[in-house]
């Protein structure tokens, strides 16, 4: 009775390692869900990180979500990707190139020109103060649903990990509409001779880089414009 009762007892002790085994395995993060949490983070080019890693590698569990950040200074082309609960970390490569990185530009700044970008990192969630913040000359194509202000920006919550100097745009953070439906806005069309004023209607809502569209109070017109900030718009095209 004793020998099988100690029979019994080894048995159901192998079953439960087995057991525990297996269910640590399956808790194991694979390349497709690392890819995926990786698409969270935006890089210093302003855009999604995008890891080099078969889907089917696979890593030690992690509890909470992975951590990423640049190997070596701010260039994104080799990654760390650290899991903080379990104490293990991997250094991956991406598809961004060092030469993506967007370096600060303070000095002989305009006011055509001038985005907002984050001067030092960001977690998701995280609250956005002006010290996280800093000013730098931007090209065209960077400019749509990039901020002029930091005004506009102070006190709102990150969406993303936002890493040092991406330009900030509407996308990146939290939903916080600066136009909403049926609120009286300002539309401002200028040009180099002469700015035009008119106040109408806002028929959607809309952050700062989106398209709405709006009633002119005084025409009726309905008119597509761009939101450029708190109860501001620009027309797309001539009133």
């Amino acid at each position: 009775m004793i020998k099988y009762c100690y029979v019994v007892a080894m048995l159901t002790l192998m079953l439960n390692s087995f057991s525990s085994s297996v269910a640590l395995a399956e808790k194991r993060i694979d390349g497709y869900e690392l890819k995926e949490q990786a698409k969270d983070i935006i890089t210093s080019s302003g855009t999604p990180l995008e890891i080099l890693v078969s889907d089917r590698r696979t890593f030690f569990p992690c509890s909470e979500a992975l951590e990423f950040s640049p190997r070596n200074g701010d260039d994104w082309s080799t990654v760390e990707v650290a899991c903080g609960s379990h104490n293990w970390s991997a250094t991956l490569r991406s598809t961004v190139s060092s030469n993506n990185v967007v370096e600060l530009n303070t000095s002989s700044l305009s006011d055509n020109t001038a985005v907002v970008i984050v001067s030092q990192n960001i977690t998701q969630g995280q609250v956005i103060e002006q010290k996280h913040l800093a000013y730098a000359q931007g090209q065209s194509k960077d400019l749509h649903g990039s901020f002029r202000d930091f005004t506009e920006i102070v006190g709102r919550k990150a969406k993303f990990n936002l890493a040092r100097g991406a330009i900030l745009k509407a996308r990146h953070l939290e939903l916080s509409f600066s136009v909403e439906k049926g609120q009286a806005v300002l539309i401002s069309s200028n040009n180099s001779k002469i700015t035009v004023n008119a106040s109408a209607i806002a028929l959607e809502d809309g952050q700062i880089g989106d398209m709405v569209k709006v009633e002119n109070s005084r025409s009726g017109k309905i008119l597509n414009v761009v939101v450029t900030g708190e109860k501001k718009v620009s027309p797309i095209t001539n009133m």
